[in-house]
């Protein structure tokens, strides 16, 4: 079986995704595509991987796990979504790094399903708002000295979070998509994940897009695509770039950030280091990105 596992980041747009999913339920179940309920896995997976550990799970052990999360249903593809499976929101710069525990966690969570095809799926963004926006979520008990302890920001990336991904399971590819592009390549990375061909229609391929354009632009758009069925996916992402172009709501791409010591010049460093990195991740082996 082939189980297609969503890793995070966090604030990437994960649970936009289980909806976008969700919603193509019936259609993916007529193509061999199982999305079961998070609540089937997200209990059970960190306890697995951290008894399993360094060990292949046994035959016996990977089928109950299969067997709850499927809970019946047959099925050749099974696609899962945990942003927590590394760490949690609080450490994802634990150690000067991002996600530094995907190093031996990643690898558990390869033993547990040690006879199974897997693929890895993992959103990114720029550390310039990927720093504020997750620790938005951390709750109160985090601050900012204690989310980024001694991290140098200027140093982060992405690529080399994927390069161990890379090294740890070498057997598993990495599909990666970049947060920034997803109102353009959402349709895409629903379809990616669920390996569905692009000539079956879905549901919720434009719902990262609505988020930031005025609803008018929205209509007309829809509209559009009705009565100007696009050719390609080519030819769908120009269209739908120009209406984005057209009808943004800039509310709802500004995007303040008030943190300690931050200015300008270090967000347009960071952005700079993120857009080049973007780059180095479209030409790892073994890697596949999802570009605009």
């Amino acid at each position: 079986m082939m189980i297609a596992m969503h890793i995070g980041a966090h604030c990437t747009n994960g649970a936009q995704l289980m909806r976008g999913l969700l919603k193509n339920k019936a259609v993916l179940a007529e193509n061999g595509v199982v999305i079961p309920g998070p609540a089937r896995y997200r209990d059970i997976l960190p306890d697995l991987m951290k008894k399993v550990g360094g060990s292949r799970a046994t035959p016996d052990t990977q089928a109950m796990v299969i067997d709850n999360i499927l809970d019946g249903q047959d099925c050749e593809r099974v696609v899962l979504s945990y942003e927590d499976v590394i760490c949690r929101a609080p450490v994802v710069l634990e150690n000067g790094e991002l996600y530094g525990k995907a190093s031996f966690k990643l690898p558990w969570l390869r033993n547990v399903f040690a006879d199974h095809d897997l693929h890895f799926f993992l959103g990114v963004r720029n550390p310039a708002t990927f720093i504020p926006s997750t620790l938005d979520i951390c709750g109160p008990n985090t601050n900012y000295e204690n989310f980024v302890r001694d991290t140098d920001l200027t140093s982060l990336r992405w690529s080399k979070l994927v390069a161990r991904m890379r090294d740890v399971c070498p057997d598993v590819p990495v599909t990666v998509y970049a947060y920034e592009d997803t109102p353009i390549t959402w349709a895409q990375v629903i379809r990616e994940v669920s390996d569905l061909d692009p000539m079956v229609p879905i549901s919720g391929g434009l719902d990262v897009l609505a988020t930031i354009m005025q609803r008018e632009g929205m209509r007309r758009l829809r509209t559009y695509l009705h009565t100007h069925q696009p050719k390609n996916e080519k030819q769908r992402r120009q269209i739908l770039s120009a209406f984005l172009d057209k009808y943004v709501d800039p509310e709802q791409i500004e995007e303040e950030i008030d943190l300690p010591g931050w200015d300008a010049p270090l967000v347009d460093a960071l952005t700079v280091a993120y857009e080049d990195d973007l780059y180095t991740i479209e030409g790892m082996q073994g890697v596949r990105f999802i570009a605009p």
